[in-house]
């Protein structure tokens, strides 16, 4: 079924929120899946993959944290949409022609919606560069090289971010990216659940008039 990019970013949203992740982020994560959407990419498909395979973990473990010039995670993969918003607070770095390199991260391409805002924040056109995937981005439509399964990547060992010269072919997006599965929507709805807090005996009996109103 085909959903509006209101929709989609609004369930991303209190998906990710009911996920753990504070609101400022959760709202990064929604606006990043609609991102992906908009250009065509299977954002909810990925943001369903990485809360599942989060879910429970400290946000120490997934944070990232500089060593020899890389960032990296504590324990095991990054997460994009944490790391996605450091890659936003040092976009005048890559004004500045310094590249960001990254260490293992969970979906590579989450981190684009991220990168082609900093590129627009810097004034600069970038690229965001894995394993078999490249997107080169300024603030608009992306131009995009590599397979699905290259783009579409559970994880990567290394990414770059640096800035580039190089035109951008743009893709032309299509309406599969607004494309939502049973399966996905019952996930993203039941992270989304969690955001609501449990009925009560107060709250219950707060519900309705507790007289006539005539």
């Amino acid at each position: 079924m085909i959903y509006s990019l209101n929709e989609i970013e609004a369930l991303a949203r209190k998906a990710a929120r009911g996920s753990g992740l504070s609101w400022g982020l959760a709202e990064e994560a929604g606006k990043a899946v609609r991102w992906l959407c908009a250009n065509g990419f299977q954002g909810t498909e990925l943001l369903t993959k990485l809360l599942s395979a989060n879910d429970g973990k400290p946000y120490s473990d997934l944070a990232p944290q500089q060593i020899d010039d890389v960032w990296r995670a504590r324990s095991g993969m990054l997460c994009p949409i944490i790391l996605g918003a450091l890659i936003c607070d040092r976009a005048d770095e890559l004004g500045r022609g310094e590249p960001i390199k990254v260490g293992e991260v969970a979906m590579p391409l989450m981190l684009a919606p991220f990168a082609s805002h900093a590129a627009r924040s810097a004034g600069v056109t970038v690229t965001l560069e894995w394993q078999g995937a490249k997107l080169t981005l300024d603030g608009g439509a992306p131009g995009v090289q590599g397979d699905e399964a290259a783009l579409h990547a559970a994880r990567t060992t290394s990414v770059t971010l640096s800035q580039t010269d190089a035109a951008i072919f743009r893709s032309v997006p299509t309406e599969r990216g607004r494309q939502l599965t049973p399966e996905i929507l019952k996930t993203l709805e039941a992270f989304a659940q969690r955001t609501y807090a449990p009925a009560t005996e107060a709250s219950r009996a707060g519900a309705g008039a507790e007289t006539d109103d005539d």
